[in-house]
């Protein structure tokens, strides 16, 4: 059983690659190229996406407690076979809106749950210590993976803007196949009797014992409005006039950092305190959109964006780490995880449409000004709160 479980490991590091979209590169120039869409159909693409992943990520978390995490990673990649399919054969709106939908669809099914599986697997392994350590190198290896092929997505549309689409679905037929050769890590029968008596209402009252929800709140707020606006990152590439060619190049250059970041997140961690991590994160963050709202020069534009991409993903594990910390004594780690992943969802909804209409309206740079307004308002009250409740003992804090 050691050997299977320990597969189970760079079998998640394979799932992990074909999880991230090859064709992530130019997804947002290829919704220009469909009849009709406009920045504000954008939105509403990523509206409705972002809205099935809302609706359906902690009862996924909550299913993915029932009926075993390994069925519900299966599940997931099925989802996200048939919306790379949607994609390819995209040739209205309709088709992209179901692309969207199951894309955030399979991400609800995969987001806790992968996490929470692996970290049954580790304590099969009697390795749970060994957590952001294992996940970040799993991490990496499924950023730098896919580095070559979003490279690639770029130059295959001199074919056909549908090539990079072909690619990503053999390489999603490739993570179906490792989610369906993993191995169950063995379960206590008193944590399978646990998780059949208590209710989803009880599972809620857990997370807000362990003080989790705030802290859930800012990790979801925070990748919402940044997964919001990456959602217009190619599109506004486009109305700067800069060459598709090199979408590729650029979102390699950040996925070579998110991956040298993700590789030593145990180490970047151990740097932090939880308030800390918070602090690092609004401040960097606010002062890189607020240099997209100020100004149009198409090579500030890109640093940046390089930039929020690289720290964006880079520091995943590291804040799911600290979560983790929290929740620790959980028994449903992967839906109180969804909670964080839910607020991400409805948030980049909102921030997506709010983006779109912006951008129709007035432009893309007072789009990006006015949510990096709103992204600081929102985000430095719920830090103070967070650092108050730290002091006082909460998260865990000695």
């Amino acid at each position: 059983m050691g050997k299977q479980l320990q597969s189970n490991i760079w079998k998640y590091a394979l799932m992990s690659i074909a999880n991230k979209r090859v064709f992530v590169a130019i997804l947002g120039a290829y919704y220009l190229t469909i009849p009709d869409v406009t920045p504000q159909i954008i939105g509403l693409i990523l509206l409705a996406g972002n809205a099935a992943g809302f609706f359906l990520e902690i009862p996924s978390g909550f299913v993915a407690d029932k009926i075993g995490h390994a069925r519900t990673l299966v599940m997931a990649r099925v989802l996200m076979l048939c919306s790379t399919g949607f994609f390819l054969f995209s040739n209205s709106i309709s088709l992209l809106v179901l692309g969207s939908v199951f894309l955030s669809a399979s991400t609800a099914f995969h987001s806790g749950t992968g996490s929470a599986f692996i970290h049954e697997t580790l304590r099969g392994l009697k390795r749970t210590h060994e957590y952001t350590k294992v996940m970040g190198k799993i991490s990496a290896i499924g950023f730098a993976v896919p580095v070559i092929f979003a490279t690639l997505a770029p130059f295959l549309i001199t074919m056909s803007y549908k090539a990079p689409f072909v690619l990503g679905f053999i390489v999603d037929m490739v993570g179906l196949l490792a989610a369906l050769s993993l191995a169950r890590p063995p379960v206590p029968e008193e944590h399978v009797e646990e998780i059949r008596a208590t209710n989803f209402k009880a599972v809620m009252r857990e997370g807000y014992a362990l003080s989790y929800f705030s802290v859930a709140l800012f990790s979801g707020i925070l990748g919402g409005i940044l997964m919001g606006i990456g959602g217009f990152r190619e599109a506004y590439y486009v109305f700067l006039g800069i060459p598709v060619i090199w979408y590729g190049i650029f979102f390699g250059i950040g996925r070579v950092f998110v991956s040298l970041m993700l590789a030593y997140s145990g180490a970047i961690k151990k740097k932090f305190s939880l308030t800390s991590f918070y602090r690092f994160q609004l401040i960097l963050f606010t002062l890189l959109l607020l240099i997209v709202g100020v100004t149009d020069t198409w090579w500030v534009i890109i640093a940046v964006f390089i930039t929020i991409n690289a720290f964006q993903w880079g520091l995943l594990q590291v804040d799911e780490g600290f979560r983790l910390d929290i929740i620790k004594s959980s028994t449903f780690k992967a839906t109180l995880l969804s909670v964080s992943a839910q607020i991400n969802q409805a948030v980049a909804a909102v921030s997506g449409l709010a983006l779109g209409f912006l951008s129709e309206r007035l432009s893309y740079q007072y789009g990006f000004l006015y949510l990096g307004i709103i992204f600081l308002a929102v985000l430095f009250p719920l830090y103070l709160y967070i650092a108050h409740r730290y002091k006082k003992g909460a998260y865990g804090a000695l």
